[in-house]
């Protein structure tokens, strides 16, 4: 007795199981120890393990997979396909798989653009980091930030070793040609490196040498307090002279170099503030020798305020310094009486220069012959000319006016 519950498969009395294939009935198999239904259900599951592997080839079609892993599945997949030993729907199998082999060639195509796309953007990405590389290079090496270089030196670095494992693959030819320039340009900023580090080692050297003398030079200066400021202040022009240091070098040193010329600093500035304080005495008496010569500010004869300046600065002169903070002050105050007076002194020689006043009388003369000469012309002239000639007098008279004042 036949079982026929599915329309593409049946079993024989026999026990064989049979496949409808392009229209045909085709033997696929026998399953002795079950019943029918048993056998039939045996090749339907190898129909949808079959079915399973073309559902999987459409859904990497769809997900654009490799075209090249694709194209081998599906070739494998159609030989399969042949005659399996399946029962279900084996033409409509068979269509779909070949429908995911005849979209390859569409596949192939869009991920060759693609794969041109990205190789054109990773032969750019490559050349924009050995082109910053060279450029690192090409710099001045007396100008470089070596600190910063290197640290960009390393990014760089990174940054080809990671493109070189995730990107896409290059040319073996082009992708050698890049890793010369790029291992070139690295390697020659490499050497300037050393040979900058190794140059302000020496350098380092030489400065803590020059550098610990001074220390103990100006270390030294300390018996003599405030006095020794003038030689504490050659030896710093010694040290801006000297070679720099590393930069923790260098602020160490300083640190020491500083700390000596504090101790005589202090100490002058204690000595400063005992004369402050002893000075202060003086600023209430030159504040009040300022109020009392006030009056040379509203002097306007010369005579008299030359010689009340004069006393001034004598009273002045005779108290003594005052504290230095009051110094600018006190300075300020005693310039606005020289200024006045010097004022003064400026325009009584403006007005009482001998050659200035020759010139003056001198014009005035020229003058006064010019206009007696103009109106004994005007006495008998008419007309045209009488108008000319009185223009020309009252022109005269006028300059006449300013030259004598």
């Amino acid at each position: 007795m036949a079982a026929d519950a599915n329309p593409h498969g049946r079993v024989d009395d026999d026990g064989t199981v049979l496949v409808h294939d392009g229209g045909t009935w085709r033997p696929v198999g026998s399953f002795p120890d079950g019943t029918p239904e048993e056998a039939l259900a045996y090749f339907e599951r190898k129909f949808s393990e079959l079915e399973a592997k073309v559902t999987l080839a459409e859904q990497r079609l769809a997900a654009k997979a490799s075209s090249k892993d694709l194209s081998a599945q599906v070739d494998k997949l159609l030989q399969e396909l042949i005659e399996p030993s399946a029962v279900g729907d084996l033409p409509a199998l068979r269509a779909r798989a070949q429908a995911v082999k005849d979209a390859l060639p569409a596949l192939v195509e869009a991920q060759a653009q693609e794969n041109a796309a990205a190789l054109d953007e990773a032969l750019a990405t490559r050349e924009a980091i050995v082109a910053e590389m060279e450029k690192l290079a090409a710099e001045d090496v007396t100008k470089i930030r070596w600190k910063a270089t290197g640290h960009r030196m390393t990014e760089l670095f990174e940054q080809w070793q990671n493109h070189q494992q995730t990107g896409p693959r290059i040319p073996k030819k082009t992708a050698d040609v890049l890793w010369g320039r790029f291992r070139t340009a690295k390697n020659s900023l490499e050497k300037a490196r050393r040979a900058h580090f190794q140059e302000l080692e020496s350098k380092t050297k030489e400065s803590k040498n020059v550098k610990k003398a001074l220390i103990e030079q100006a270390q030294a200066l300390a018996p003599q307090g405030a006095e020794g400021i003038s030689s504490y202040q050659k030896l710093l022009t010694q040290w801006k002279a000297a070679p720099r240091a590393q930069r923790s070098v260098e602020d160490a040193l300083w640190a020491k170099f500083k700390a000596a010329g504090d101790v005589l600093y202090q100490q002058k500035a204690e000595l400063d503030a005992k004369e402050d304080e002893a000075n202060a005495g003086n600023l209430e008496l030159k504040r009040s020798l300022l109020k009392d010569f006030a009056d040379i500010l509203t002097l306007q004869d010369r005579d008299a305020a030359t010689a009340r300046l004069r006393l001034f600065h004598e009273k002045f002169g005779a108290i003594g310094p005052v504290p230095k903070k009051d110094v600018r002050s006190i300075d300020q105050e005693v310039k606005k009486f020289d200024t006045h007076v010097r004022t003064l002194d400026q325009e009584f020689w403006a007005k009482n220069d001998p050659e200035k006043k020759a010139r003056t009388t001198s014009m005035a003369q020229q003058l006064l012959e010019a206009i007696a000469d103009l109106e004994s012309k005007l006495s008998s002239a008419t007309g045209k000319d009488k108008e000319s000639l009185e223009d020309e007098l009252e022109t005269k008279k006028a300059w006449l006016a300013v030259v004598e004042g």
